[in-house]
């Protein structure tokens, strides 16, 4: 661990319980979920049925994929305070990500979104603008099969409903709602009106960015105004970041790139997305000039454990292994291939690429 982070790890665990708190979830909501990992397992072993410690850990397990036990843990923080609606949203957030589990059978997930809708409800009575509740409802309605309670029609009604007590948080959905349906400019439009009722709100800035970035042809100034506005607000998350990344590998700003990289690794010293980012592209573009630069980002990826909802070891491996077959080096292509299987056998694309390079 890099003495920055020892230094932060060591302030939080020697501070008051209330301090604790604040700071962790300063660093989820930042998207900082290894280090608030690190604080949150000494926090537990002192006091297993802290409400918001469970509730914070919950938050954590979602990240990382760990379903079952992001429910546990925030069932553990309802038990202990079920009338706090963050608990209760948290909760459902964890029954709505397990009705996504793809290792998950279907009575297990028609179970779980049975009770993330009980859990829905609850939360949003105790806090009808409640953000998270209603991201996370819309997003159940949106991605959710219907024999599972999904459906358009539902995603429409919550974001009306919701926009007449608050029109700020009904843009909000309303532009995930066009997002969804491909309407590009109607989703910009409420990402720009959400923007301004809720001007201090990182995500916004980020999704309204790679709304620009991923246009068709690709709105180039607007993504940068938006990412660059988004650092302003926080210069501690990566998401702008990795937007700027691709965003200047498909401008060919090298120079620019070699800057935003060194900021980006400077201000978020344990999360290299950026440089995946930047390394993916720089390949699928097909420029065989830049493979060596693409080679260096996947290098440095691969130097430490990946932050929550990033690539995986595995999935680097594989980038790495077809740059450098592309580069002319099969031999080191296929151990990269054979790294990426033993740390994913299910891997498929590696599994693929290693049975072709045999």
């Amino acid at each position: 661990m890099r003495p920055r982070l020892t230094c932060i790890l060591f302030f939080l665990i020697t501070t008051a319980p209330a301090a604790i708190a604040d700071s962790v979830s300063d660093l989820i909501d930042h998207g900082h979920y290894k280090r608030a990992e690190a604080v949150l397992r000494q926090q537990l072993q002192q006091n297993p049925n802290d409400p918001l410690a469970n509730c914070l850990m919950s938050k954590v397990d979602v990240a990382f994929a760990r379903y079952d036990d992001a429910i546990s843990h925030a069932e553990k923080a309802v038990a202990a305070d079920g009338n706090n609606g963050k608990y209760h949203a948290q909760l459902e957030d964890a029954l709505g990500a397990k009705t996504g589990d793809s290792t998950a059978g279907m009575f297990k997930k028609m179970s779980a979104a049975r009770r993330m809708k009980d859990e829905a409800a609850i939360a949003l009575r105790l806090d009808a603008k409640s953000l998270d509740a209603n991201e996370d409802l819309l997003e159940f309605y949106l991605e959710a099969p219907g024999i599972v309670g999904g459906g358009l029609d539902k995603a429409k009604e919550l974001a009306n409903r919701t926009a007449l007590n608050d029109p700020g948080l009904g843009f909000y959905l309303q532009a995930h709602i066009a997002q969804h349906e491909k309407r590009t400019e109607e989703a910009q439009r409420f990402f720009q009106q959400y923007i301004q009722a809720a001007p201090g709100h990182y995500d916004a800035y980020v999704e309204l960015a790679n709304l620009y970035l991923n246009q068709n042809p690709p709105q180039f100034p607007q993504a940068e105004e938006r990412a660059r506005q988004a650092i302003k607000i926080d210069p501690q998350r990566v998401g702008a970041y990795a937007v700027l990344a691709v965003l200047d590998a498909r401008q060919s700003r090298w120079q620019d790139l070699d800057q935003l990289l060194s900021d980006s690794e400077k201000n978020i010293p344990d999360d290299f997305a950026p440089h995946y980012q930047a390394g993916k592209f720089i390949f699928l573009s097909g420029d065989g000039q830049q493979l060596s630069r693409a080679e260096s980002y996947f290098r440095k990826y691969l130097t430490q454990q990946p932050e929550a909802g990033t690539p995986s070891l595995a999935a680097a491996h594989w980038r790495l292994a077809l740059v450098l077959e592309k580069q002319g080096h099969k031999e080191d292509a296929r151990a990269e291939l054979q790294s990426a299987v033993k740390l994913d056998p299910n891997l498929k694309e590696a599994l693929q690429d290693l049975k072709r390079l045999k």
